[in-house]
């Protein structure tokens, strides 16, 4: 009977050792006149860096497309097929040649042209009742403070993921998962490239350097700041006025360096 007892022990000790942390980790589809969409192209790249870096590891990645309509319920599969709830949800988004770290989400749509379905939509409110802003949860203040002058230097600290199918996905799914540690971040557009050659594998490291950091900075921080972890419900300040509260207390010099060019945003 005690040998049955130790041997399911092990087993389950071996079952918790092996388990690994779930990244879900979505991308767009080609959109215009493009035929690549580069945020796919880099959450494929940011799979292969971590899962050949971290063991304990597996990302998933989850194909959008760019409609207003069918964005959400995409990512809601990837989200449902999951063996289990991921420790992490990022979400990319072709933007301006840098990369873009999205501090919050507008309740807001007003694009500049359709998406590839031919919707538009001008001036119309996402959720009628719910905030106007909704701040994301990551740890950007672990993640600043882990870069390089280099890294840093690519690296835009954004208050606005403008109004179209990106911050549609991403205010849509922080209003249903607001417990979820979720983040969303622009990566360079396909033309950034020919600008700036190896400007898309830079910002794969960089962004696969990010998800590392997250998770293991997730359940705990030596920072003055509160920031999103796991075990607290905090979101990413969502005003100016807010971010300026937090450069008056005590802050590391590193954290103050972003939260400067956080504010400046604004």
């Amino acid at each position: 009977m005690n040998r049955w007892v130790l041997f399911f022990s092990a087993l389950s000790l071996s079952a918790l050792s092996s388990a690994k942390d779930i990244v879900l980790l979505s991308g767009f589809d080609p959109f215009g006149q493009l035929s690549v969409n580069n945020s796919w192209v880099i959450a494929q790249q940011v799979k292969t860096r971590v899962e050949s870096s971290r063991p304990d590891v597996e990302v998933i990645t989850c194909l959008l497309p760019t409609s207003y309509n069918r964005a959400i319920p995409t990512l809601e599969k990837c989200l449902a097929d999951l063996p289990e709830k991921p420790t992490l949800v990022i979400s990319l988004g072709a933007g301006p040649c840098n990369v873009k770290w999205e501090t919050r989400a507008h309740n807001r749509d007003n694009d500049h042209g359709p998406d590839n379905d031919g919707v538009s939509r001008k001036r119309q409110i996402i959720t009628p009742g719910a905030p106007s802003d909704l701040g994301l949860r990551l740890n950007y203040g672990a993640m600043w403070c882990s870069l390089t002058p280099e890294e840093k230097r690519l690296t835009w600290v954004s208050t606005t993921p403008e109004n179209f199918v990106c911050n549609n996905t991403a205010f849509r799914f922080t209003e249903r998962h607001p417990e979820q540690m979720y983040g969303f971040i622009h990566v360079p557009n396909v033309k950034c490239e020919k600008k700036t050659p190896g400007i898309t594998a830079r910002s794969a490291e960089l962004i696969s350097k990010m998800i590392g950091i997250q998770l293991d900075s997730r359940s705990a921080t030596t920072s003055t700041i509160e920031w999103p972890m796991e075990f607290n419900d905090v979101r990413l300040p969502d005003t100016r006025d807010e971010v300026k509260a937090l450069l008056r207390g005590p802050v590391e010099a590193c954290e103050r360096e972003m939260l400067e060019r956080w504010r400046k945003d604004f």
